[in-house]
């Protein structure tokens, strides 16, 4: 772990800018990850991310949040006990609330159903937001098909048989590497949920992205909350935090300064998509005109 003296001098590349830039100690660290904060944008990220190929296993995604859930009940077994509890009261009072979902839903109304509409899902875990999507929009006679990114080969084998019967496909691949299996203008929405903070090129990310949307297409993003009240009360013991899979974390004005750079326009993100008594924020990408 570097020194405090190393860090004054210290220069990383910063995820907005692909390029190394000056940073600060944050003081947030676990082990051999700390965060620094970025002198020109403010993004706060890991200094030494892991790789592709970590992510893949070592530090995949189903193996990192088991460890992660055991950890926090062992340290803190109330909180622990008590979101559990909030989180099952929240699915037995809305068993259909998904946000991802609903915005999708909201965003693609009144669009012609005379021809498939292609969904991407980057880090598509299980598939449940694809078949979820595609369930929902049948339901008013919208085809969906259902395209998955998972850089998990366990994960990308199971959504891959689910909805490869709806007609879709998912690519075992990194983000960057799977979205170029796709032709130029070829996806209507690219939705990414709690994925962006994973990703350490999230400017490389949205750029390969920019050619295979289609012009009128929509990014989704769901991000933790760097910004929200909950993280500046609890510190570092803020749900948010997740060494060393998480790699970024945004604040609504670092995630317009992202988008800013990849070509992109926040066309969304209302007080209540980046509500701050929550740990997550929302934010709908478009293309700049």
């Amino acid at each position: 772990m570097a020194t405090e003296k190393e860090f004054v001098s210290m220069k990383c590349i910063c995820p907005i800018l692909n390029r190394p830039t000056g940073v600060d100690k944050t003081g947030f660290h676990q082990e051999a990850w700390s965060l620094v904060r970025c002198q020109e944008t403010g993004l706060v990220f890991l200094a030494d991310p892991p790789d592709y190929s970590q992510l893949e296993s070592e530090f995949a995604w189903e193996e990192t949040s088991t460890a992660e859930r055991k950890r926090r009940i062992l340290e803190e077994p109330f909180i622990s006990r008590l979101s559990s509890l909030i989180k099952k009261a929240r699915s037995i009072a809305f068993p259909r609330r998904n946000k991802i979902a609903s915005l999708m839903m909201a965003v693609t109304k009144g669009w012609s159903q005379s021809e498939p509409l292609h969904l991407l899902d980057i880090g598509c875990g299980w598939g449940n937001l694809m078949v979820d999507i595609y369930n929902r929009s049948a339901t008013r006679g919208q085809k969906v098909v259902p395209c998955g990114i998972e850089v998990s080969e366990h994960l990308a084998s199971l959504s891959a048989d689910r909805v490869g019967e709806l007609g879709g496909k998912v690519i075992s691949a990194n983000a960057i590497d799977g979205s170029s299996e796709f032709h130029p203008d070829s996806i209507h929405v690219v939705v990414m949920s709690s994925f962006l903070e994973h990703e350490c090129r999230p400017l490389s990310l949205l750029k390969r992205l920019h050619p295979i949307l289609k012009s009128t297409g929509v990014i989704i993003l769901k991000v933790p909350n760097f910004a929200c009240w909950n993280r500046i009360i609890r510190g570092k013991k803020w749900c948010g935090f997740r060494y060393p899979d998480h790699v970024n974390y945004f604040t609504p004005r670092t995630l317009r300064r992202l988008a800013q750079e990849a070509g992109y326009t926040v066309s969304r993100q209302n007080f209540l998509d980046k509500f701050p008594l929550s740990d997550n924020m929302y934010a709908i990408l478009t293309k700049h005109a």
